[in-house]
């Protein structure tokens, strides 16, 4: 009889696991995905780009388009010179699983690390996770579900800020797209 009991015990333990899935399957099934068709610079328009610059900015993406052909993933424009410029972008990083969007922030860490010479700290509300580095990088690397998104702004009153804003304002549009 004690045997029935856990056997049927058993059976039924499993097709409860079965039935509700691990929670990694559900982190996956729920995570925020980008939409299979991203255009940045909808995700960062121009006009945003000049106001969070304070002047007019130039267009960098569609010059490198003949060059090396267009990456739609990616929007920067330019608020400084050739010989000084200033960054202002985004660019949208998909990953296959959020995992792989977990890796590939804390990677992203260390390199910022060097870059800005150790001025790398973390950012709260915005996203699932976000890395700042400032210095002369000044770039936010953001993860949400399974999208990271790098937002660069060199030119800014606060730049922090304004990438948090750029950061936030694409996760917005992108979920009105999916």
């Amino acid at each position: 009889m004690m045997r029935k009991s856990l056997a049927w015990g058993a059976v039924v333990l499993a097709g409860w696991l079965a039935g509700c899935g691990s929670g990694a399957d559900r982190r996956e099934k729920d995570a925020f995905r980008a939409p299979e068709k991203i255009e940045a610079c909808n995700l960062f328009p121009y006009q945003e780009a000049e106001v969070i610059a304070g002047a007019g900015v130039a267009t960098i993406s569609s010059t490198l388009d003949d060059a090396v052909g267009r990456d739609p993933k990616l929007c920067a424009y330019n608020a400084g010179s050739i010989e000084q410029p200033q960054i202002l972008s985004v660019e949208v990083r998909p990953a296959k699983t959020v995992r792989d969007a977990e890796r590939r922030l804390e990677a992203s860490r260390s390199f910022l690390s060097t870059l800005s010479k150790g001025q790398v700290q973390d950012v709260q509300g915005v996203g699932d996770a976000a890395v700042w580095a400032g210095g002369s990088v000044k770039q936010l690397h953001v993860r949400k579900g399974a999208v990271l998104l790098v937002v660069t702004i060199q030119a800014a009153k606060d730049p922090l800020a304004s990438a948090k804003q750029v950061a936030q304002l694409s996760f917005e549009r992108m979920a009105a797209k999916s």
